[in-house]
């Protein structure tokens, strides 16, 4: 059997044999991307340009170029070569002001062989919008998470108050069962006991012909999210949102080619639905935001 590192190796030359799956996937899934990049941006500092992000596992960038483009110094980091290879060669068509400041190869479950110690706690928002979704041990996955919350500034102010902000996202184990009941209903029944390991950890690995494995993947259970962040970061305001919010579960693809006004009244909907207290559990892709509270010294 593969260990964590070993899956987590396999995923990244899955994404380099397929570089432009995770762009497709957000092109048709134009929901999740504006709810979640919206949830990004209505929690930034109003007016201020310069803020120092952290995209960690960011794949192309789609996140970082939108933040970039609004003015922001952007650090973009992930595993896969193939993915940042479309990252520099998308960033070499903008000007140097819609660039991502640095793109670096990394890993989410060791940063600090790609971050200094002196960038920890300077950032004042931190992305972790992809790894969770792949890392294949619970263990690995907390110290993705804590690693990311020590790169989230604590300032240097005399005064107590907000330091910066972590975004963290999981795939829902509910919206794996979810595709299965739309894609091969019978694979429930057919796979019994894989799915009911599954129930229990969530791993999803995939296998090539050959009988290898070639991708894996994890889904959370959404009420895991929150006490994860908590327990981690020690906060106790942890906000959860849900991208897909009233469309989840496949309806998002049916607004997918809207434009304009029509387009905007369904994101705007979903993010009502998505940050209501008890219905964000209901989407696919969920969003962790965590302001690091800073006490007074």
């Amino acid at each position: 059997m593969a260990t964590p590192q070993e899956l987590n190796a396999l995923t990244s030359q899955f994404y380099d044999a397929n570089p432009v799956l995770e762009d497709e996937r957000l092109r048709k899934h134009r929901i999740e991307f504006e709810v979640t990049l919206r949830t990004i941006l209505r929690r930034l500092p109003p007016g201020r340009t310069g803020l120092k992000i952290l995209d960690i596992g960011g794949g192309t960038g789609p996140y970082s170029f939108a933040l970039a483009a609004r003015g922001h110094s952007v650090t973009l980091i992930d595993l896969s070569p193939g993915l940042l290879a479309l990252a520099r060669v998308r960033s070499a068509t903008l000007p140097p002001s819609q660039r991502p400041a640095r793109i670096l190869k990394g890993d989410a479950t060791a940063l600090s062989a790609v971050l200094s110690d002196a960038e920890r706690g300077t950032f004042d928002v931190v992305l972790l919008l992809g790894p969770l979704y792949h890392i294949m041990s619970a263990e690995l996955r907390e110290r993705a998470v804590r690693d990311a919350w020590a790169m989230v500034r604590s300032t240097s102010a005399q005064e107590a108050g907000q330091g910066g902000t972590l975004f963290c996202a999981w795939v829902s184990r509910w919206a794996h069962y979810r595709d299965v009941a739309m894609r091969d209903p019978g694979r429930l029944a057919m796979k019994r006991d894989f799915y009911a390991k599954h129930a229990e950890d969530g791993d999803y690995v995939r296998y090539d012909e050959d009988g290898q494995p070639c991708h894996a993947m994890h889904h959370e259970m959404p009420t895991e999210m929150p006490v994860m962040l908590k327990r981690i970061t020690g906060e106790d305001d942890v906000r959860m949102v849900g991208a897909e919010g009233v469309l989840a579960g496949g309806p998002d693809k049916l607004v997918n080619e809207m434009q304009g006004e029509d387009f905007e009244a369904w994101v705007e909907e979903c993010l009502e639905v998505g940050t209501d207290e008890h219905s964000w559990m209901l989407s696919d892709h969920i969003i962790g935001v965590v302001p690091k509270t800073v006490r007074a010294v």
